[in-house]
Parts: C-alpha cells; structure tokens; sequence
C-alpha cells in the first residue's frame, strides 16, 4: 500500500528541502506516492483581462523541475502527480484544505532558514500551516542534512504524542534503514513515566515496526525544546516527531510551545508534527 504525500512548491528555492529530504530518507521508493503541489497567486481582475495564464510557465517549471528531481532520486513517474491551484484564502489555508480534501498520509513544507525576528515579522506559511485544522501531520524541512538516519520521538504521555509515534510506525513500515528512539524530556526530579513510553512503543510495533529498532531515552531538563534539540544533533536523527495540541496544555511539556520554539529553531533534520 503506497504512503502518499502531499509536497508543496514554488519558485523558492526552500521548496527543494523537502524533495532533499525524501530523496535521501526513503529507501523503499516503490512504496511513495506524491501530489506536488503548486499555489499560484490570485490573479487580480486587471491583470487577468491582460494575461490570464502568467503564471502557466513558473507552475509548470517548479513542478517539472520537482518530478525530474523525485525521478532521479529513484521515486517512480507514475507515482508522481502535478496539481496547480489558485491562491483563493492563503497559501497556507488552500495547502491545508489540499491536505484535508485528500487525506494525505502527510503535508511537506520547506522553510528558509531566516531569524526568528525575521520570521515574526513575515508570518511564514509554515507557522500558519501549524495552526491550522489539520488531518494530516505537517512535515517541515530546514536545511536538511542527507546523510543522517533514525528518528526521534517525543514522548509527553499526551494523546499528541501517541498518534505522532502511530504515524511514524505507519511510515516506516516497508522502509529499512531507521531505527526509532523515543524521547522524554522530564522535569529535574520527577520519576520516569514507562506507560507512556510502552503505549508509543504498541503504536510503533502495531504498525509492523520491529521492536527490537526501538530505543529509549529519558533527560531532565528545565528546557524541553533545548534538550530535544541536542538530543536530535547529538544522535544526528534524520527526523524528529513532536505532538502538537494547537494550544499550550499542562503536562510533562507544553507541546503546543515547543512544536513552535522547534520550528523556528530545528535545523538538519525534518520536523514531523502531528
């Protein structure tokens, strides 16, 4: 049964992070399948009496570009499909409706990698993909870097995280080369929590991902985003999977803050977002 991903583009080059990273992050390409997906500007009423289809030539660029690229990474053609759509709310708004209409297994999203004051002030599409009510997890790619594997899973003992680790399990299934680790970042002082840990780890092994590719982790820290950023560079993940609540919840961590604090901060392996 083939995962299929929806894969947002434009002419910025940002776009091309997260065709890096699939390239270089699945071995089993025959498995993937891909909507590429372009939003063209809203055309204005003047300009479109003028030049309706100015958009046509950098849409069919962006994604012809993208498929030759997915091809010569080893994905197959007939698992690539082009979509082209006018702007009609937002960027953001019209990827997300895309990723709900179609039930993608997940929505892939290149970032720059600009300041946190530049990215408050430009509100990226990233961070108001984020807040939006999605079905799908939302994959963000910064900089990846190609040659690390594996990936991490944050483990708060919240429903968030639990259907993070189920997504990972159902990705990886047919797909070798990953081993799994999950994460908890807990307060100095407070015990460790197996449950939660044991419930990720059912999610993982129920899709068909081998027990014996799971690890697990515990770090006391005041800072969870900090700590999980040094877990992912120190382990050199490929990947790392957060829950997010769309709001700040008490509970080990505040997974909607620190989904956030790693999307302005992560850098060299993908951020995966349920």
């Amino acid at each position: 049964m083939h995962k299929h991903l929806l894969m947002t583009f434009s002419d910025d080059p940002s776009a091309l992070f997260g065709l890096q990273f699939v390239g270089a992050f699945f071995q089993n390409k025959a498995e993937i399948k891909f909507t590429l997906l372009y939003i063209a500007p809203r055309t204005s009423p003047a300009s479109s009496q003028q030049t309706p289809n100015q958009d046509e030539p950098v849409c069919d660029l962006a994604l012809e570009t993208a498929r030759q690229r997915l091809m010569t990474a080893g994905f197959a053609e007939e698992n690539l499909l082009c979509k082209v759509k006018k702007r009609s709310v937002s960027t953001a708004k019209d990827i997300i409706r895309e990723g709900n209409l179609g039930l993608y297994d997940a929505v892939i999203l290149g970032r720059r990698g600009i300041s946190r004051l530049e990215e408050l002030i430009n509100d990226s599409v990233s961070m108001r993909a984020l807040d939006e009510d999605r079905i799908s997890p939302l994959w963000i790619c910064r900089k990846p870097e190609l040659d690390r594997k594996n990936v991490l899973i944050c483990i708060d003992g919240s429903e968030p995280s639990l259907h993070i680790a189920d997504h990972v399990g159902y990705l990886l299934k047919g797909q070798p080369g990953h081993d799994v680790t999950l994460f908890s970042v807990i307060k100095k002082g407070a015990n460790g929590f197996d449950q939660a840990f044991d419930r990720a780890q059912k999610a993982l092994t129920d899709n068909g991902f081998p027990e014996k590719q799971i690890h697990r982790r515990t770090q006391a820290s005041s800072d969870p985003a900090g700590a999980i950023e040094k877990e992912a560079s120190a382990g050199r993940y490929a990947a790392v999977a957060v829950g997010h609540s769309g709001e700040n919840k008490e509970g080990f961590f505040s997974i909607g803050s620190v989904s956030k604090k790693l999307c302005y901060t992560l850098s060299g392996a993908t951020l995966m977002i349920g």
